[in-house]
């Protein structure tokens, strides 16, 4: 046999996977001793029997637990029209078995009642002396009889030219057909329970199912809808940020916009101090912002004034009172070229202003500390 043959045939018998033709070849070649590779078809069989542990287990689509569902309660409906048409079929089968049992042979005395009999039978019913045939009733459990003393036997007195005849004793037809009708053959009984317990379990297993699977979609759309109210949540409050910052800020956009801004820096002369002020300013629109960073706390009656030098007299641009740094709008502009303005610089006054600057500086564009003689404008 080829060296590529007999790999084809180790690693097919390996795998399962060889037809009988092969198989029965391989055999006969195995039983002649022929020549196997070593190891190879130990090797084959201990990857295959691997095969379970290295694959990995694929979880299938979500949307085919819907398309169970959908079946199972195609099928349902299904097992409720089988289960309604065999009882229909059990119900009709048992109707001509008892119809069956009463046109039988052993039956047909019920139809054939001897009228003489018959009379004799319901004249005893009336009280007739002469009637001596008792009427069959159902059977009952009788009772034990108490032991009685021997008394005469009362002689029976006949009448003089009648002959005693034996007399047939037959049950009244109703009753026949009523003992027939309240007898359930066995066979009915036994298949009637057995259709009933396996609609039973086949009812619950189907709603146990369906249970199931109505439970996890609803607790899986029941996370979905939580996420999204979590991200509509989150939305809303970004979106209640951004307006509250664009009605806070509308101002310093529309002052960004405009081309002629000068930005000025403010520091102090002294090094240990670390605060600083920026300037911007449009003198063709007259309107300015100025931002504090890191200056040193105000008395709550004390405000920073910002004022601006110009030909040896300082002009008021506003006193303020930052709580962060923040952009605040230039409350005061004076109408001064800007060619003429020589320094701006800051003091600490009171809140409602000073018409002229205090001795001490607090911060200024230049460094020269020079006071100069001022006027509120």
């Amino acid at each position: 046999m080829a060296d590529k043959a007999l790999s084809e045939m180790i690693a097919a018998f390996a795998a399962g996977c060889m037809d009988k033709q092969n198989y029965m070849q391989f055999k006969d070649y195995m039983d002649e001793s022929g020549y196997l590779p070593k190891g190879e078809l130990g090797e084959l069989q201990n990857i295959i029997s691997m095969i379970p542990v290295i694959l990995d287990l694929e979880k299938p689509d979500p949307s085919i637990k819907d398309l169970v569902a959908k079946k199972l309660i195609g099928m349902k409906e299904e097992i409720k029209t089988r289960i309604i048409e065999e009882k229909k079929k059990t119900t009709a089968a048992a109707t001509k078995l008892s119809k069956s049992s009463i046109n039988s042979p052993k039956n047909k005395t019920i139809s054939f009642i001897d009228r003489k009999a018959l009379t004799t039978t319901s004249a005893y019913q009336f009280g007739d002396d002469d009637a001596q045939i008792p009427i069959p009733q159902r059977k009952t459990k009788t009772p034990i009889p108490e032991p009685k003393t021997p008394t005469a036997e009362p002689k029976k007195i006949e009448s003089p030219g009648k002959t005693a005849t034996p007399k047939p004793i037959i049950a009244p037809p109703q009753l026949i057909a009523q003992t027939i009708a309240e007898e359930p053959t066995s066979q009915e009984k036994t298949s009637s329970g057995i259709m009933g317990l396996a609609a039973l379990l086949l009812s619950i297993v189907l709603f146990s199912i369906l249970g199931y699977y109505t439970f996890t979609s609803i607790k899986t759309l029941n996370g979905t809808v939580d996420d999204l109210t979590a991200q509509v949540n989150s939305l809303k409050n970004q979106l209640g940020t951004a307006n509250n910052f664009i009605s806070n800020y509308t101002f310093l956009i529309e002052f960004f916009n405009y081309k002629d801004i000068i930005v000025t820096g403010l520091s102090s002369s002294d090094a240990a101090e670390k605060g600083s002020a920026q300037l911007l300013l449009s003198f063709n629109q007259k309107e300015g912002l100025i931002q504090f960073k890191n200056v040193k706390p105000l008395q709550p009656n004390q405000g920073y004034q910002v004022w601006v030098q110009s030909k040896g007299q300082a002009y008021s641009l506003g006193v303020y009172q930052p709580s962060g740094s923040e952009y605040l709008k230039i409350s005061s502009f004076p109408f001064l070229p800007k060619e003429n303005i020589e320094s701006y610089f800051v003091t600490i006054e009171s809140n409602e202003g000073s018409p002229t600057p205090s001795t001490i500086i607090y911060l200024s564009s230049s460094t020269t500390g020079k006071i100069l003689k001022g006027r509120a404008n």
